[in-house]
Parts: C-alpha cells; structure tokens; sequence
C-alpha cells in the first residue's frame, strides 16, 4: 500500500508539471540535461510499476526470480535518486562556475553515495516475512553488522547529507540576492525549488534513516519507496 500510495504521488505530479515540461523541453539548449530530465520522468515511473508487480509475484522465497528481483529492484531505485542526484550536481556547478572548493565535496558526497549503495546492493537478500504475509522485499543482511542496521543506513543518510550540502550551496548562491531584492525569476525559482525538493526529501530520508536502524526487518525500507 506505500507503494502504491507513492506511484499515486508520483503520477499526480507528472499530471499537474506535463505542460511545463513541453515548454522547457522544446526551448532547451542542453542535451544531456534533456537526457537526464527524461530518464528521470519516464523511467523512474515504468521501473516503478514493475517494483511493484514484482513484489506481489515474485514473492516465493524458495526460488530464484525473488532473491533476483530484490537487487534488481534496489539497483533500479538507486540508479533513479542517483540520476537526480547528478543532475543536482550539473546545477551547482552551473551556479558555482569553476569553483572547486565548492564543487568538490559535492563531487566526493555523490561518488561516495554511489559507491557504497552499490557496496551494500551486493548484500541485498529476500526479507523472511511469516506465512500470512506474501511479499518481495529487500534487506540488507548478509552479516550481523549490516542485519542491524548501522552500516545500511549509510543508503539514507549519505542522500540526506548531500542533499543538505546542495541546499546549503544553493542557499548560499540565491539568499543575498534575494535579500538585497535583485534577484530574477531564475534565481527565485532556485530557492523555491530547492526549498521545497529539500523539505520533502529530508524529512524521507530522515525517517527511513532511522526505520533501517531502529525498525522490525520486514519494514526496514518501506519508507525508500518516497525517497525513490
């Protein structure tokens, strides 16, 4: 029901932002950000549908298309947050032009995110639910150390704590002038977006950081299904 719940979500927005996104694409100057942009809102949805298709079908653990589908279903999701994260990226680097001391820890925050999401995926195992719940889910736990959930929180906390340090950046860049009232409608749209985008994935994040660590196994990363 989450799931379904955050496909809702994610259809009403792709409803409601349809015009906008024709406007932009037909005047956009910059291929690879068009790329990213369709990936990000095609995708995402179509992987969606088959996460949750796949969770209700697959759910045998005795056989192998489950203990499959669990990766393939955490790769797809990292792959779709890790797209608007280097998408996030190509924006400090337009706002913050060769200034590396800001672009830099940016750069080290997202190669760190994707390494070690893709560390943990290889741990990634069917959760053991009891007879009356039939489902496919994923969790880490491979050892006792990642089972608990110390170590496999670092798939929330590291978005959490690179989408802090974008927000700090686009804060920085937006706020003066704002403030001082020079800024345009591109510099107001940069922090009412980023507004927004950060209150809304922060507080996911927040709590499926703290679900992983303090939740019951079949539950550990319900909440991932908003963050994707």
């Amino acid at each position: 029901y989450v799931g379904i719940v955050g496909f809702t979500i994610l259809v009403w927005d792709h409803i409601v932002t349809s015009a906008d996104e024709v406007r932009h694409q037909q005047n956009s100057q910059k291929a690879h950000m068009s790329g990213l942009m369709f990936q990000n809102r095609y995708l995402t949805p179509l992987v969606f549908i088959v996460n949750l298709v796949g969770e209700y079908l697959t759910f045998d653990l005795q056989f192998h298309p489950c203990r499959h589908f669990v990766r393939y279903e955490g790769a797809t999701t990292a792959v779709g947050i890790e797209i608007v994260g280097l998408m996030m990226l190509l924006r400090v680097i337009a706002i913050y032009k060769n200034q590396w001391a800001a672009i830099g820890p940016a750069v080290f925050l997202l190669l760190a995110w994707i390494v070690v999401t893709a560390w943990l995926l290889s741990y990634g195992e069917p959760v053991l639910h009891s007879d009356h719940v039939h489902s496919c889910t994923m969790v880490f736990k491979s050892s006792k150390t990642l089972s608990s959930g110390s170590i496999a929180s670092a798939t929330a906390w590291l978005p959490l704590l690179y989408d802090t340090y974008v927000f700090g950046l686009t804060l920085n860049r937006t706020l003066p002038s704002i403030r001082n009232k020079e800024g345009g409608h591109i510099i107001r749209t940069l922090f009412a977006d980023g507004l927004l985008y950060y209150s809304v994935i922060c507080t996911v994040n927040l709590i499926l950081t703290i679900m992983i660590v303090r939740a019951h196994e079949g539950v550990k990363n319900i909440a991932a299904q908003y963050a994707s």
